[in-house]
This record gives structure tokens, sequence and C-alpha cells, in this order.
């Protein structure tokens, strides 16, 4: 799902983040955006915002360098440019950009740590991990 291909300038922006494998979101909380309680999807997300709870989608996560997560984070894939407190499980893959924060542990099939990122926290690397969640249907039908 996140491969790397040439940047080409003379394109417009989305064409560019499609090209760089990018995870496109169908969820966003915005800069402006601070979120209290948990935060539950079936899609992609991007946290540009502050969130504070607990995160989890059956897809890809990405916390963008202005986000800020406080609480455990359960997805498929995540990728952090941003601040996270907490815990993170991913299914698939865990991927800590340069300048990207985490204090908490990880738990991953596959890890990824940028040189200029800060962790502080336990790895644990495994074949597969379970994400296994409710889906959001059935959860909204038990309330």
């Amino acid at each position: 799902m996140l491969r790397k291909t040439a940047h080409h300038p003379d394109t417009n922006h989305e064409d560019a983040q499609r090209r760089e494998g990018e995870i496109q979101a169908a969820t966003i909380v915005g800069p402006e955006l601070v979120l209290y309680g948990e935060l539950v999807s079936e899609e992609n997300i991007r946290v540009r915002g502050r969130v504070e709870g607990n995160i989890s989608t059956s897809g890809s996560l990405v916390v963008e360098s202005s986000g800020y997560v406080k609480g455990d984070i359960t997805a498929e894939n995540v990728v952090v440019e941003g601040s996270v407190e907490g815990t993170v499980i991913a299914a698939m893959k865990f991927e800590l950009r340069p300048a990207g924060r985490i204090q908490g542990d990880i738990r991953a099939s596959i890890v990824s740590i940028a040189e200029d990122s800060f962790l502080r926290g336990r790895v644990l690397a495994t074949e597969r991990v379970s994400t296994q969640m409710t889906p959001v249907k059935r959860r909204a039908e038990r309330r």
C-alpha cells in the first residue's frame, strides 16, 4: 500500500500524492479541530488536528506533522509524522517518519523507523497482528 515513486513538480498535488503512495483519506480531522472521545471508522483517517481518545479503523491512519493523538491506535497501517502518546497496533505496517514522535509501544507486522524520529517505548514486530474490531454498524446497533 505504501510505495515510493519519483515526484514530478509539474503536476498537481493530488496526482503527486497518489504517485508517492500516500494513503488517501476518507475521514480528515482538520488542523483546527480538537476531538475528545473514541473515533471508530472503517475508512482511512488523516489526523491534522488533535485527538484525545482511542482511534480504531479497519483502514489506514496517518498522523500528519500538525497532528497529535493521545490515546491508543488500532489500524491496518499507521504512519506517524506528528506526535502520538499511546499504544499503536498496526495489522500490516507501522511507519515513523522523520520528525515523527511516539511515546508508547508499537505492535505491527512491518515496522519502519526513520533516523530523525523519536520513539520512547517497545517495538514488537510479528508475522501477523490481529486488529479485529467490531464493524461500526454492528457496534452502533448495540447502543
